[in-house]
């Protein structure tokens, strides 16, 4: 058996089983013995054998950790990328996303100090007047 390679005899067991019965048969037979079968069950490999398995088997395990990794970041700088291109375009949005923030901040017990841009763009029914100030359709400040 030391003749064949690794995989060859992890998969190829049965053919393996036939070749060493028609080499056993004409042997067995000399002595009066008759050999009906001979099968490859249990094969047992050395330590160090084993380990170099177990270290294939990790790097490749690692390899697949690495490239799923990866892909995640990737998909993730591909939505962040969206998302600035959807925010370059409509300002607004990016006081929903920070009103959304305050309410989760607030939920959670969190205490919070925030300093408001001077570009904030108020969201309520009206228009920024001078000095931040809202005027709303009816005229009232």
């Amino acid at each position: 058996m030391s003749g064949v390679a690794v995989g060859a005899l992890l998969n190829q067991r049965l053919e393996i089983g036939a070749q060493l019965l028609a080499r056993a048969q004409p042997e067995a037979a000399k002595i009066g013995i008759n050999v009906n079968a001979v099968e490859v069950k249990d094969v047992m490999f050395p330590a160090d054998l084993k380990r170099a398995f177990a270290d294939v088997l990790k790097a490749k395990q690692e390899g697949q950790a690495a490239l799923e990794r990866a892909r995640g970041e990737s998909a993730s700088l591909r939505n962040l990328a969206n998302a600035a291109r959807v925010l370059e375009g409509n300002p607004a949005l990016m006081n929903l996303r920070l009103m959304q923030s305050l309410t989760a901040a607030q939920s959670a017990g969190n205490t919070l100090v925030l300093g408001v841009p001077g570009g904030f763009v108020p969201l309520k029914n009206g228009k920024a007047g001078a000095h931040g100030s809202i005027t709303h359709e009816d005229g009232a400040t």
